[in-house]
């Protein structure tokens, strides 16, 4: 299987985009072309073989343009490359230290480090790799479950607050109405006949 081509069960393609840049070509006397180029790598290691390429050209594979086009639409924009999940360094289950060397290896979300091969954990240079994909594994599923009851929670706290306004609304109208004397009667009544 072609390591670029994405596998059935959703494992991300294993390249990462290293820079963008334009390069200019012609001949003297010809307008010059704007030609836009890539650099990627192997996902999860640091020294690896470096590949660079025509963005015309990798555009018409379409296993690695899929990798590589959010990260080319966020140059074209000229903003930073938008992470795909959880941030790695914002997850608690790592330290610091694991979070860099996560990063410098091109793991940048939980998501990442949940669905790296066995191979490229390897490359990694972590001891206990292992286990913290395991934790990520973990720490995905749970938010997927608590996902539903979070957002209930919130709900809940919206409507809490709604009704404390109102009681607090119904309470100040009860005083000012007090304050002048008119005091809302309990019951209908009766005509006096």
């Amino acid at each position: 299987m072609d390591e670029f081509m994405p596998r059935a069960d959703h494992e991300p393609a294993h390249i990462f985009p290293l820079k963008f840049w334009t390069d200019y070509e012609g001949t003297d006397g010809e307008e010059l072309a704007a030609i836009e180029w890539v650099q990627w790598t192997k996902k999860g290691t640091t020294n690896a073989t470096i590949t660079e390429d025509k963005i015309r050209r990798v555009m018409k594979d379409q296993a690695k343009w899929a990798v590589l086009q959010p990260y080319y639409d966020a140059w074209k924009r000229q903003e930073k490359a938008p992470v795909n999940g959880y941030p790695i360094d914002a997850w608690p289950g790592v330290t610091p230290e694991q979070a860099k060397v996560l990063k410098d290896r091109h793991v940048l979300s939980v998501e990442d480090l949940a669905n790296s091969s066995q191979a490229d954990l390897g490359k990694l240079g972590l001891p206990g790799i292992l286990q913290l994909q395991g934790k990520a594994k973990a720490f995905l599923e749970a938010r997927q479950n608590t996902a539903p009851v979070a957002a209930e929670v919130a709900a809940l706290r919206e409507e809490n607050k709604t009704m404390r306004e109102e009681l607090e609304a119904a309470m100040q109208l009860l005083k000012e109405m007090s304050d002048k004397g008119d005091t809302p009667r309990r019951g209908r009544q009766k005509d006096a006949e």
